[in-house]
């Protein structure tokens, strides 16, 4: 059996397909990586099917088109990825896979994306459907990457808080040596990145620029905070959850105040988090939505010095590193290669 693993990543912002070789030997240790961007409409296509509530890609033409998308592009991500490192596939123990998730609750997880495909067509063992192994052991099927923030920040008599900002934004409480708190805290980019796309035809917004030229719509923001008073920790949450948040009344705000409310909204629910973990003073961010510069100013204004994975890992991986991760420590169903 090899000493490398490999995780695939495609988030809930449905942006890229990210993958990257690790390896988990004495030290952990970070060999390459590699990003595949999706197809132009995959995203908008992707959203669609969850606002529709697909449980089963059956459900859906167009989901299953999705999927082969998905597949065809992982299963290339892959082999670049093994060309690009010039490792043997003999050596890769086994790939991480995340899927793509469509539909989520606490006790069902559905994603596209064919595992037992990809470990037939790479000759390589996959372990996937982690969501629904985790809800099997008692989990709540996400987050999944809290037990890798352990296994990378966790130090004794140290208290730290790692955050996630992809589509959903997700908090990892690590008091010394264990996860005392992990749960989903609020909507991440996906609601800028809807707005983003609807008003300015762009898939996010850049450093934040567009939200930088609006002002805060008080009404707005109370309302959707008042919305989401009662959601407690821990949590899964469904990309659906936050769609569900939007009226007619979005329409009536200047777009670029809409979307620095929805910023606001964004670094308010993980200030709130924060807050509730007793404002640690190790605070660690990766994600996409490090890249939004006003949005992380807002975070640092209240929370003070923060920091990103960078580095230990590059942020935009972490994920990807997560789900080899847990394929390394079989925590997903297996799908053998032959």
């Amino acid at each position: 059996m090899g000493n490398y693993f490999i995780g695939i990543m495609t988030g809930t912002s449905a942006d890229s397909l990210d993958g990257c070789l690790v390896s988990f030997e004495k030290n952990f240790k970070f060999v390459e990586s590699i990003t595949a961007e999706l197809e132009g409409n995959y995203k908008s296509r992707y959203e669609d099917a969850i606002r529709a509530g697909y449980k089963k890609t059956s459900e859906s033409k167009d989901l299953l088109l999705l999927e082969k998308s998905l597949n065809e592009k992982t299963i290339q991500l892959i082999k670049e990825l093994i060309k690009k490192t010039k490792i043997d596939f003999s050596e890769i123990s086994s790939i991480g896979f995340s899927g793509q998730t469509v539909f989520h609750t606490n006790k069902m997880s559905f994603q596209i994306g064919d595992p037992k495909l990809i470990a037939r067509e790479t000759n390589i063992d996959v372990y996937s459907d982690f969501r629904n192994y985790d809800i099997k052991n008692g989990g709540l099927g996400a987050p999944l990457i809290p037990v890798f923030h352990k296994y990378i920040y966790s130090e004794k008599n140290s208290n730290k808080l790692v955050f996630n900002i992809g589509g959903i934004a997700n908090g990892t409480y690590l008091q010394s040596e264990k996860v005392s708190l992990a749960s989903d805290v609020g909507p991440g980019n996906c609601l800028i990145d809807y707005f983003m796309k609807k008003h300015f035809g762009q898939p996010f917004d850049n450093l934040g620029k567009e939200a930088m030229k609006g002002e805060i719509d008080t009404n707005l923001l109370q309302r959707l905070l008042s919305k989401c008073a009662d959601m407690k920790y821990p949590r899964a949450d469904d990309k659906k959850v936050y769609y569900n948040l939007i009226d007619n009344s979005f329409d009536k705000v200047d777009p670029n105040s809409l979307l620095r409310t929805l910023t606001e909204f964004t670094a308010t629910k993980i200030i709130e988090f924060y807050k509730f973990c007793k404002k640690p003073n190790d605070v660690i961010f990766h994600g996409g939505g490090t890249k939004n510069l006003f949005l992380m100013n807002i975070i640092k204004n209240e929370i003070g010095k923060v920091r990103t994975t960078d580095s230990e890992i590059p942020s935009k991986y972490v994920e990807a590193a997560a789900f080899a991760y847990l394929a390394y420590l079989k925590k997903g169903e297996l799908y053998l290669s032959k």
